[in-house]
């Protein structure tokens, strides 16, 4: 119980730190932080039995780095927990124009497309889905990466896809030159 406090609380407080745009800017390659966030969560993959598989091109943003580490991980691990057995987790970099773009892509269940739209708000979890096991988390991962895209001016897209699972697509400005 101490443990699922303490997320909360460190939840709350990224958060509102990214909420208040107060971070430095530096250049962040989205690519190596995507590749970062699968390594670190391929043992969580491997447990599941869920393929990982991380793909693209070197794109540049310019943001907080801990912030744009934090987003990937969070889409990661929700597409992650939230999957199939022996489902696949695929995460793409790629440019667009002036974009530089993330795409997390997962097999899970069906989402009704009425219920996309509240998967960002604070404290919602899906279909009302409560976890038992290790990573039933507190329902504010998708509200933390809304948050952190938006302090970065980016775009949040949430797309059931309709074979199950979720399409989640993530535009930041391009660095300039990059």
């Amino acid at each position: 119980m101490n443990t699922r406090a303490i997320d909360l609380t460190e939840a709350l407080l990224l958060l509102s730190r990214s909420d208040r745009r107060h971070f430095t800017r530096e250049p962040v390659d989205l690519s190596l932080v995507a590749e970062e966030a699968a390594e670190t969560l391929l043992p969580l993959a491997e447990r599941r039995g869920i393929t990982l598989d991380v793909t693209g091109e070197p794109v540049h943003a310019s943001g907080s780095a801990a912030l744009l580490q934090r987003m990937v991980t969070n889409l990661v691990q929700n597409a992650i927990v939230h999957n199939l057995p022996d489902g696949t987790v695929t995460v793409h970099t790629e440019r667009r124009r002036y974009a530089s773009v993330l795409l997390v892509e997962n097999t899970g269940r069906p989402l009704p497309p009425e219920l996309v739209p509240t998967l960002t708000e604070p404290f919602q979890r899906g279909t009302a889905r409560t976890r038992t096991d290790e990573h039933d988390g507190v329902g504010l991962g998708l509200a933390i990466v809304h948050s952190i895209v938006q302090a970065h001016d980016g775009m949040l897209e949430l797309e059931p896809r309709a074979a199950g699972g979720l399409l989640v697509t993530v535009r930041l400005p391009a660095r300039p030159g990059r």
